[in-house]
């Protein structure tokens, strides 16, 4: 049986949008190969070429850990929280036809799963699908006009066994909310949350293995993750 490896990330580029209030997302050349092979500091015709990259711990696509919504002193920052949390398996569940800036219920996501015959087991990734990214990406809109997860539906989704939530959306809770009801329950249930995935469109309603591993940040409240899922290839 082959596999076949579907990056679920955004890029990381130089004005990347970033949430209001976070640091702009900077890529710059720090050395050249010209600039290198000029020094004089290498024989046999070396030369390299590096970066260096300024953003925050919660650009692009990113996990958040437990201390970024919980005060207090021992909540678990990224580098504490076990890495079998980023290693799971995942479902995707489409909730694109839900409007924006409206919060799902409970009926949704059940009706989501049932649409693809799909359950939530203990230790599951649950991506939504709200195809806010396909939409929007590039335009003022994708910073404000998503959908996302009520108190009630956050809860029933991490109640059912899952550990993390990634919606294609700056945040799994809904754009324009104050009180940020699903980052709560997170709070309270010491579960995690993914924002700012890419494209889902090709996980919709199947099962995978879902690979999500953070930077080992010392005390980081988040972390930007290469977000891949791990799909059986139904070519073989």
């Amino acid at each position: 049986m082959g596999y076949k490896l579907v990056d679920l990330s955004q890029e990381i580029y130089t004005g990347a949008p970033v949430w209001p209030g976070h640091p702009e997302t900077k890529v710059t050349v720090v050395a050249t190969h010209e600039e290198t092979a000029a020094s004089g500091r290498f024989t046999g015709g070396y030369s390299y070429t590096a970066e260096k990259i300024e953003m925050s711990t919660h650009g692009t696509t990113h996990v958040d850990s437990i201390s970024h919504i919980d005060p207090s002193k021992d909540a678990p920052s990224i580098d504490e929280i076990p890495l079998d949390w980023f290693y799971t398996s995942g479902i995707c569940i489409d909730l694109s036809h839900i409007p924006p800036r409206t919060e799902y219920t409970v009926a949704d996501i059940q009706a989501a799963l049932d649409k693809y015959g799909l359950e939530i087991r203990k230790g599951d990734t649950v991506l939504l699908y709200s195809g806010h990214y396909v939409r929007t990406w590039g335009t003022d809109a994708w910073l404000t006009d998503y959908p996302g997860l009520g108190r009630e539906a956050a809860g029933f989704v991490y109640g059912a066994g899952a550990v993390n939530i990634g919606q294609d959306a700056p945040s799994h809770d809904r754009g324009g909310t104050t009180s940020y009801p699903a980052h709560q329950v997170c709070r309270e249930m010491q579960t995690l949350n993914i924002e700012n995935l890419g494209d889902l469109r090709p996980v919709v309603g199947k099962r995978f293995q879902f690979i999500g591993l953070p930077l080992k940040i010392r005390k980081g409240s988040g972390s930007p993750i290469r977000a891949v899922a791990v799909l059986e290839d139904e070519a073989d």
